[in-house]
């Protein structure tokens, strides 16, 4: 940020002196006396005038130097943090979160990430998959955190975790019976077909659970006869947990509530379906330093 024109004024204006102000910026008082006669045309206006030996400025004057100062200081305070931001201890960062997900992973990745990076400014955005995505596509964060049920050209992905999606279905429905043991997995298969008829409580069109549930009933070819849709997966397995119907969620989402009455969780299909947890940046982008320590803490967290 070069400001010399306002340096040399504002010297000028404090030494009241050609000489003086010259030997301060450390050049040659011609060479001063021609630029302030420059500027002093350009602008159409004297910025001083001469009492005695002494250099007084005139009101246009007092207002350029005024204004020339604010500038002088707010390039200082540029200049001190301007090394730190260069080292990637200070800075900002701008992250959306699933919204779903925030609760259980976002004051413990803020808890860590400040106690490592103390000077860096987070600023938070929580919404759905959509939601972020057009945030990020509109350069309003810098990267976000959430299921991906399908990949944008324009948009760097990395792979945090990939968990099995579940079938949720009251705990003690009559067609538990039919399930099967599946080597390696803690939960058992069971045929969707046993649950045509139930009640799909299921998220809205739009949601990144609803896009993996969608590819789902079209491997299996179930169509719902009855359907409710809710935006809250807790709601949908607290709603199951009752016997309201049967719903689907992530692995993970298992452990993130205290159920009264717990649904029992199944692999459905004929192959165990997955979701994947990312961060998502724009590609061509560099992230900070501080960026990727950030997305290791949430890796550390799944």
């Amino acid at each position: 940020m070069n400001l010399k024109e306002q340096q040399y004024i504002c010297t000028l204006a404090d030494t009241e002196s050609m000489t003086e102000a010259a030997k301060k910026l450390g050049i040659s008082q011609p060479a001063l006396s021609l630029f302030v006669s420059n500027l002093e045309k350009s602008l159409g206006v004297k910025l001083f005038e001469r009492v005695g030996k002494r250099l007084i400025l005139t009101y246009v004057g007092e207002l350029y130097t005024e204004k020339a100062r604010q500038m002088l200081n707010l390039k200082a305070l540029f200049d001190a943090e301007l090394p730190g931001i260069i080292k990637g201890y200070k800075g900002r960062l701008r992250i959306g979160m699933q919204s779903f997900r925030s609760p259980h992973i976002t004051p413990i990745l803020l808890k860590k990430f400040k106690n490592d990076y103390p000077n860096v400014e987070i600023v938070l955005h929580e919404g759905n998959y959509r939601y972020l995505e057009s945030l990020l596509l509109d350069n309003q964060i810098d990267l976000f955190f959430c299921n991906c049920p399908n990949q944008n050209q324009k948009i760097q992905y990395i792979s945090l975790r990939r968990e099995p999606i579940l079938l949720a279905t009251p705990p003690n429905h009559p067609k538990l019976s039919h399930s099967q043991r599946v080597t390696g997995s803690k939960y058992p298969w069971i045929d969707l077909g046993h649950f045509q008829k139930e009640q799909f409580i299921l998220p809205y069109e739009g949601q990144s659970l609803r896009a993996s549930v969608n590819q789902i009933l079209d491997d299996t070819g179930i169509k719902p006869a009855k359907l409710f849709c809710v935006r809250s997966i807790g709601t949908s397995l607290r709603m199951t947990a009752e016997g309201m119907g049967i719903s689907f969620c992530n692995e993970s989402y298992t452990t993130y509530f205290d159920f009264n009455k717990k649904p029992a969780f199944f692999h459905v299909g004929n192959h165990i379906h997955t979701t994947e947890f990312v961060a998502a940046y724009g590609k061509g982008r560099t992230l900070p330093g501080y960026a990727t320590h950030l997305i290791n803490i949430i890796r550390d967290i799944l």
